[in-house]
């Protein structure tokens, strides 16, 4: 459920912890290595009904309340017309009710990486975003400025996926209906 985020002047960018590795050690790493380096813990769950069970639990609870408020500001979380009332239960003693509201919203409990290029887009980049419901991909500019177009690839048409660590490479294989499989 980790997630090691580090900031510097020149480069931002987030990934999930390896099994193996301890956050100190990361961090002390880095420290001796790097300029400014900040790690932080965030959610990497992709099922309502385990986090609900998870928030019986105070600390957990709090870090999907604290996490949700920052996906609100940063837009990431679309709350449109409820951002009033979500702004009324931003109150630590109303995190299960802010939590309740806030997973009813566009964008809830989605991770969305960083813009790269995408071969099957005409002028190639795009933001990527995983989430409860589908795989995104919203176009963007050759610099990450996101723009209007946005393909989503419902869970349960994809048929299969694949990493190419090599590559660096995110591969999906996904059927459109009354269509044969193809490869994106």
């Amino acid at each position: 459920m980790s997630i090691l985020k580090q900031f510097s002047r020149i480069f931002h960018w987030e990934r999930k912890l390896q099994p193996g590795e301890i956050p100190h050690s990361i961090y002390i790493q880095n420290y001796t290595t790097a300029a400014a380096t900040c790690l932080i813990i965030k959610r990497w769950l992709f099922s309502i009904s385990e986090e609900i069970a998870l928030c019986h639990n105070d600390q957990i609870a709090t870090l999907f309340f604290h996490q949700a408020i920052d996906d609100v500001n940063r837009g990431f979380i679309y709350a449109g017309e409820r951002l009033y009332q979500l702004k009324v239960l931003q109150d630590p003693g109303r995190k299960h009710d802010y939590l309740a509201l806030a997973r009813e919203l566009p964008g809830y409990g989605e991770i969305i990486f960083p813009h790269c290029g995408c071969d099957s887009r005409k002028d190639g980049h795009v933001i990527p975003s995983i989430g409860l419901q589908q795989f995104r991909l919203r176009a963007c500019s050759e610099d990450g400025t996101p723009e209007s177009q946005i393909i989503e690839f419902p869970w349960d048409i994809v048929t299969s996926w694949e990493i190419d660590e090599e590559g660096m490479a995110f591969c999906l294989q996904y059927k459109k209906p009354e269509k044969k499989s193809q490869m994106d």
